[in-house]
């Protein structure tokens, strides 16, 4: 009877304590439920930590190594400029973002998509959010100013004659480009050539442009023109750029930040005030425009 006594205790035990359990599991849940959800954490650039842009430990080698693995981010709404002498991998890296080549190893995302495993219908997409403003200009020599600018929205399937003019009489209207619609190729000068690659890069309202030495091959005069259109217009477009460049004036007027190149590996990532106080020997040498000479530890200095 003892025996049986403690068998009822022993299971009564565990019936409650199995009950316990269900009841603050019960209130656990309903707690849960009505808790808000957590509001994304914002970032000085009014959005999410993470990047617009992320470049995740990206590497390129050709018959050499150009990029050893950097990593950064592009938040919307700000100008990146990127900095490094001849070969550093300026260009290429702006190629791997653009999806026109593909890194060898690492990952690059746009608002959290990898675009290095994107095929060709998922580029097209992404190319008609991030657009591109080559070295040379790239503009049409058959075409004149007018009919390169409404290219890519012809391109795109838009039919109404009316909607392309006026995209286009905006767009040369903010590109500074008035009075030039009927000019052809050889006509324009080096800048208003640029002028008008970029005014065709915004034709499609991207929300990236990716700009490849934009100031390369004018005067100097010329170059401050183009960076303050570069800078006018991003402010007014709200776009996120990136500029490639070893024109460090043009980017004093277009950057947010800089990112220093130096043996395929960021050197310095920061703001144009950090980068002008910077103590950095490179940086320095960069800034003043004189030629660095990297002391080496094992190099053996005469007594």
């Amino acid at each position: 009877m003892q025996i049986f006594k403690l068998f009822l205790l022993f299971v009564g035990s565990v019936y409650g304590l199995l009950l316990l359990q269900l009841v603050f599991r019960s209130l656990f849940a309903s707690e849960v439920a009505s808790a808000p959800e957590p509001e994304p954490q914002s970032s000085d650039c009014g959005e999410t930590p993470y990047g617009l842009i992320e470049v995740i430990n990206v590497a390129k080698a050709f018959d050499h190594p150009v990029l050893r693995g950097i990593t950064f981010r592009v938040h919307a709404g700000e100008t990146l400029g990127v900095l490094g002498r001849s070969g550093t991998g300026k260009s290429v890296l702006l190629k791997l973002i653009a999806g026109f080549l593909k890194p060898d190893s690492g990952l690059i995302l746009f608002e959290g998509r990898d675009i290095t495993h994107m095929d060709e219908e998922e580029l097209l997409d992404y190319r008609k959010r991030v657009s591109y403003v080559f070295q040379s200009g790239a503009v049409f020599d058959f075409l004149d100013v007018r009919g390169n600018v409404a290219f890519p929205l012809i391109e795109r399937g838009l039919t109404d004659e009316e909607e392309i003019r006026k995209r286009v009489d905006y767009l040369l209207d903010a590109a500074e480009l008035e009075g030039m619609a009927d000019l052809r190729y050889d006509s324009l000068s080096v800048g208003a050539r640029k002028q008008v690659a970029i005014a065709r890069a915004l034709a499609a309202d991207p929300e990236v442009v990716l700009y490849d030495e934009p100031t390369t091959g004018v005067d100097p005069m010329i170059g401050k023109s183009l960076s303050r259109l570069i800078r006018k217009l991003s402010e007014q477009e709200h776009l996120t750029s990136i500029v490639v460049t070893h024109d460090l004036r043009c980017l004093e007027i277009v950057s947010d930040r800089l990112l220093l190149l130096k043996d395929g590996v960021i050197h310095f990532l920061g703001t144009l005030e950090e980068f002008r106080h910077s103590e950095d020997p490179f940086v320095i040498a960069f800034r003043t425009g004189k030629r660095f000479v990297e002391e080496r530890e094992d190099e053996v200095l005469p007594a």
